[in-house]
């Protein structure tokens, strides 16, 4: 089974440290990231990034930690 985490990031001044550090914690289950800024001209304030993770077990206890992340919404999709 394959999970695809989809992290929206609003506000990364204030919350891009916490989210990182999550992300660090978990590296070893993340087979895939992918972030995609949300401007073309300039740096924008918020953020989308892509997570593949192996296992849905996984994904759950990673989300649990993320949810506590003012700012953010998750997506997933489970294949």
């Amino acid at each position: 089974m394959t999970v695809i985490l989809g992290i929206k990031l609003n506000d990364k001044v204030d919350n891009s440290v916490k989210l990182q550090e999550i992300l660090t914690k978990f590296n070893c289950i993340i087979k895939l990231r992918i972030g995609i800024n949300n401007s073309i001209l300039f740096c924008s304030n918020s953020g989308i990034i892509l997570l593949q993770i192996e296992k849905e077990e996984d994904s759950i206890t990673m989300e649990k930690e993320l949810i506590n992340i003012s700012g953010i919404e998750i997506q997933k999709m489970v294949f």
